[in-house]
């Protein structure tokens, strides 16, 4: 992966824009959570309207879900805490940061692995990261970039453990050990990152720089250009649309149709007579 693939992909990860109302939560819900400190730091009072970014959303989605099973509100601030506060503590980010400057694997530059030095002398920088890079927004980065790998989030209320499974053996074999002791509920990722990023899509001035290029084009043209049907041809790389727009008028309006359009060259237009001296017209542009 490229520099700039890290970088964008970071920032269309943190941005802030989705609101628990997009998630089905009740203002009063996350007002709860904010006073009995069951939702972390990131999302404290004083954060502008409430708004959030992917990993928060997915957190938020994934507490409302334990305590609709009756999961208890001490458990769930445990839980919290150990997720997002205990790698802040240990400077999880620093480990992680020195892995990506020590992997030839990682795909940075040199000038880039030189800025991670530079931002792991910065204090303030750090202080950041910390809030923002653990075990659980590792998965999710790991689920957006390998879909079809399983990722789940394995927690024991009885001993308050939770593991983060994105297909790593190491992960696979703390799991083993702690499913001989205790009940586990499994909480699947990815029917919660596609509904984070079904909301996504439809913010219009947004590119969602984890979508690829051919993806973001699709989402323009089915979402925004709103065509009747879209058919796409994928070739080296590039996709064709060809949009088809489909309108049903009167005899008099298909002489005003040919009189007042220009049908674009290479187009198609199909005309089928319906009853009454109506007409179906589906025109087919590239």
């Amino acid at each position: 992966m490229t520099d700039k693939f890290h970088r964008e992909f970071g920032a269309s990860f943190y941005e802030k824009f989705i609101l628990p109302k997009d998630l089905g939560i009740s203002s009063r819900q996350v007002s709860y959570w904010r006073k009995e400190k069951v939702i972390p730091y990131f999302f404290g009072i004083h954060q502008k309207h409430g708004r959030m970014n992917i990993p928060e959303a997915i957190w938020m989605m994934i507490i409302n879900e334990l305590k609709e099973i009756g999961i208890s509100l001490s458990k769930l601030k445990i839980l919290s805490y150990k997720v997002w506060n205990v790698p802040k503590d240990n400077k999880y980010a620093d480990q992680t940061i020195l892995k990506h400057i020590n992997s030839p694997k990682s795909g940075l530059s040199d000038v880039a692995k030189q800025i991670l030095k530079e931002q792991l002398k910065d204090e303030m920088v750090m202080d950041t990261l910390r809030e923002e890079l653990n075990q659980y927004t590792d998965m999710l980065k790991s689920c957006i970039t390998n879909v079809r790998q399983p990722h789940f989030m394995v927690y024991s209320p009885l001993s308050n453990e939770q593991v983060f499974l994105n297909n790593d053996n190491e992960q696979f074999l703390k799991l083993a050990s702690l499913s001989f002791k205790y009940p586990i509920i499994s909480i699947p990722i990815l029917d919660k990152l596609s509904k984070i990023i079904s909301i996504d899509l439809n913010i219009k001035n947004k590119d969602l720089k984890y979508l690829s290029y051919i993806e973001n084009q699709i989402r323009e043209i089915v979402l925004f250009k709103r065509p009747k049907v879209v058919e796409i041809a994928f070739e080296n790389g590039h996709i064709k649309p060809r949009k088809i727009e489909e309108k049903h008028i009167r005899q008099d309006e298909l002489a005003d149709f040919f009189l007042r359009n220009t049908i674009p060259k290479g187009s198609k237009l199909l005309i089928d007579p319906r009853d009454q001296d109506n007409y179906k017209l589906t025109l087919i542009t590239t």
